[in-house]
């Protein structure tokens, strides 16, 4: 006698965003993260190092872990595709961006998140043409207000308020066509599960047939050593990080942001071998 067929197979497909010069992909997933394995596209998630062009205020024991590189964010950005980053997410504040995005493009040659003030995130979006970037939106109105930007760069819909799916729904109605939903910052306190929650919701949502809920999540981990002081073991901070890391990712995140190598690279390798069971 055949047996049955007992797939679980869901209705929609996550969207899949091309970044870089096309040779990265987040999202496409076709079922739950990794241990819900039937229909999975076995795709670990995509992790990008933060790099600031100012340690005013940057964790100082954070900042030991770069060996000096982190005093020119070209260097850091350069590191961070050493350390074998899948990307890099740049927080910048001064003049001069466009041309130093375009610099780093031309160096690290994988895929760029910029976060700044929204004239500076629209003149590099005008500048940059053959590299698909993701645009850091630092909340709502600024997530409208980059919807539709030049050159086809994804931008992220930063969802602190409103519900996530009303937010990418007045998106696209502005113009945006490549979303990437924020659903909230990673750390290791009581918000975790509140988190968890609404990443594995908005998923579950998409999975389902949800059109304004088919975009790839990323999660912000970075905050996670805000808990920490200044002079916190690198070791202890990175272990915590790498902890919220692959929580976010079990529940359905599809792009981290870290802080830390240490964390980037626990996330990467949890990513692969879960990707592989």
């Amino acid at each position: 006698m055949d047996l049955p067929d007992v797939s679980r197979k869901y209705n929609a497909v996550i969207e899949e965003i091309i970044l870089g010069r096309g040779d990265y992909i987040v999202g496409g997933a076709r079922s739950p993260a990794f241990l819900d394995l039937d229909n999975c596209r076995r795709r670990r998630p995509l992790v990008f190092g933060e790099a600031y062009d100012t340690l005013e205020g940057y964790h100082s024991s954070a900042a030991d872990m770069f060996s000096g590189r982190q005093s020119d964010i070209e260097e850091w950005a350069v590191m961070w595709k050493e350390l074998g980053a899948d990307g890099v997410c740049l927080r910048l504040t001064g003049d001069g961006s466009a041309e130093l995005v375009k610099r780093i493009v031309s160096r690290v040659n994988i895929p760029i998140m910029v976060s700044s003030d929204t004239e500076t995130l629209r003149s590099i979006a005008s500048a940059v043409s053959d590299h698909t970037l993701i645009l850091y939106s630092k909340d709502e109105e600024q997530s409208l207000e980059l919807s539709g930007v030049p050159n086809g760069h994804a931008v992220v819909a930063k969802c602190s308020g409103s519900e996530p799916q009303d937010l990418c729904r007045r998106m696209k109605d502005r113009g945006a066509e490549k979303i990437i939903v924020d659903l909230g910052p990673g750390r290791m306190d009581c918000s975790l599960k509140d988190l968890r929650e609404r990443i594995d919701d908005f998923r579950m949502k998409g999975l389902n047939g949800d059109d304004d809920s088919r975009h790839p999540i990323m999660c912000d981990i970075s905050p996670s050593w805000e808990m920490h002081s200044d002079d916190v073991s690198p070791r202890r901070a990175s272990m915590v990080e790498a902890s919220v890391g692959l929580t976010v990712m079990m529940s359905g995140a599809d792009l981290l942001v870290v802080k830390g190598p240490g964390a980037a690279d626990m996330t990467r390798v949890y990513g692969e071998e879960l990707a592989d069971l």
